[in-house]
């Protein structure tokens, strides 16, 4: 079987919890036998190709007014105009339908495609491949992909974004199948009437790459607790709940890593905010080095995260987690057993749970760990390709 996968950004430039998912997913096809082929987003201005862990890779540029960095914020008219771009993109169906009369592939697997519009459903479709979505954001539904405005999740689609939701549902007709990466992606999606009721739709979890897992996890510091964070910083991450928390603990015996980055002045105001000689802000660093020197993940997300890679990553590594209980999350954190949950934006609550942990004992640290690296073994690469194969062949025969 030969697969197109379509997404944003792909390696060197994995910065996130979908692309990582992506190229994991992406290699493992390619390990198991079948012919891969990568389209991503470029800020470059030409078609660029070439090849990381014998996946084809097609860099194309971005045919709209800018190349999205969440460093950057343009205006609010050019924001405006480029989503009205992206609503249906012909230079970007161009680009795609030139790569499609090259490769010829039985499957094109869409994933994060703002910037790309879903002007590639059409085109795909044109050249006779079998279309999945796997819903990885809230694209079909809005502009602004993670349903969060204000301050607040968007349980309806807002009013501003219905004409986008329009098109993008119109266009979505031409999905074979869709793979959402949580049960609450596909429940919303298909509350908000972006998917048919009759289409054919399934909860997909991601891979971590491999089978491997590590071995049963140790306090790092008798005495005290390494707390961490990693991803995007901003406001729907809920980094700046978590430093909220930070303020509230009385104990001394604790420390936090925050790794990745994110708009400067948002950054730099949540800085200016830390305890003092408690937080440290690293850039973007690999899981490995990260995880191996925490012993507690936190991830505060305020929006409703969709499946947050973060969290079974964790896992494979015997680190208990501190979750938000918003979107996806709570279908992989066992309240008590691999890690704990509390109401999003509360910082009151996170930080009661941190605080419990600072003393937590050796014993109770080692249950958590055992509990973590069971729940991994779901998420390795014999599981989930065994699933996400079984779906795709569905697909085929439809």
């Amino acid at each position: 079987m030969k697969i197109i996968y379509v997404v944003n950004t792909y390696f060197p430039d994995v910065n996130g919890g979908a692309p990582r998912s992506v190229q994991m997913l992406a290699e493992a096809m390619h390990s198991d036998g079948h012919e891969v082929v990568v389209v991503r987003l470029s800020p470059n201005k030409n078609i660029e190709i070439y090849e990381h862990e014998g996946v084809k890779v097609y860099s194309i540029p971005v045919r709209n007014l800018y190349f999205p960095r969440e460093e950057i914020i343009p205006s609010k008219w050019k924001r405006l105009c480029w989503h009205i771009i992206d609503s249906f993109n012909p230079y970007a169906a161009y680009d795609f339908y030139k790569i499609m009369k090259t490769e010829k592939p039985d499957v094109v697997n869409t994933n994060t495609i703002a910037g790309f519009s879903t002007s590639i459903f059409y085109v795909s479709k044109w050249m006779g491949a079998k279309l999945v979505h796997t819903m990885r954001d809230y694209y079909l539904m809005s502009p602004q992909s993670g349903m969060y405005e204000n301050g607040q999740n968007c349980e309806t689609i807002p009013l501003a974004s219905k004409p986008f939701a329009f098109i993008r549902r119109f266009a979505a007709k031409n999905v074979d199948l869709f793979l959402g990466n949580s049960q609450f992606v596909v429940d919303r999606h298909k509350k908000l009437g972006c998917i048919g009721r009759n289409a054919l739709c399934y909860n997909q979890w991601n891979t971590n790459g491999d089978d491997e897992i590590a071995a049963e996890r140790q306090l790092k510091h008798q005495g005290h607790i390494k707390f961490g964070f990693i991803g995007r910083i901003n406001e729907l991450k809920g980094v700046d709940v978590l430093i909220e928390a930070c303020n509230r603990l009385t104990e001394s015996n604790w420390s936090l890593v925050v790794a990745g980055s994110g708009e400067p002045l948002f950054v730099n105001q949540l800085k200016e905010n830390c305890p003092e000689n408690k937080v440290e802000f690293l850039n973007w660093v690999k899981p490995n080095d990260f995880y191996e020197q925490i012993d507690v993940l936190v991830c505060p997300s305020t929006y409703h995260d969709p499946l947050p890679r973060v969290v079974y990553e964790a896992y494979k590594y015997g680190i208990p987690v501190i979750a938000a209980a918003t979107g996806g999350t709570p279908e992989m954190v066992d309240d008590g057993n691999t890690g704990y949950l509390y109401s999003a934006k509360d910082s009151i609550a996170l930080a009661v749970i941190m605080s419990e942990i600072c003393s937590i004992s050796k014993d109770e640290y080692l249950r958590l760990s055992q509990n973590t690296l069971k729940m991994a073994e779901k998420f390795t690469k014999t599981t989930i390709l065994k699933s996400y194969k079984k779906r795709i062949a569905e697909a085929l025969e439809l």
